[in-house]
């Protein structure tokens, strides 16, 4: 009896044009989330909204809030977003706004598959 064999290759071309689409989704997704956290965002100064940005590294990408914005040192990102005690002796207590977590669910709700994915084949 002789074997019988199916050879199985990757397309690597089509493969890149995948990975291309899926990056450039996730980057319209991030700035997506970006733009409604910085609409949720709790406004006195507009330094916190000011400090969301984007930030891409070896196809990730994250949404931020806080750091080094515009010269300020916007420490404050984490207690709005998440709440806890602040000030002198840890006297005032926040409420978490959790503006980041919202606006990722707003970006994730509905069809976002097909809204920052589709026509990867």
């Amino acid at each position: 009896m002789s074997d019988v064999s199916v050879k199985l290759q990757w397309n690597h071309q089509a493969i890149q044009s995948i990975e291309n689409k899926a990056a450039k989704g996730l980057i319209r997704m991030g700035y997506d989330m970006a733009s409604v956290a910085r609409s949720n965002a709790p406004y006195l100064t507009g330094a916190l909204a000011n400090s969301i940005r984007v930030e891409e590294d070896s196809g990730d990408v994250a949404v931020i809030a806080g750091g080094k914005s515009g010269g300020k040192d916007i420490r404050y990102a984490a207690i709005q977003e998440f709440g806890g005690y602040a000030g002198r002796n840890h006297s005032a207590k926040i409420t978490g706004k959790h503006y980041m977590a919202r606006a990722r669910d707003f970006v994730l709700a509905g069809d976002y598959l097909n809204k920052y994915f589709g026509g990867i084949t």
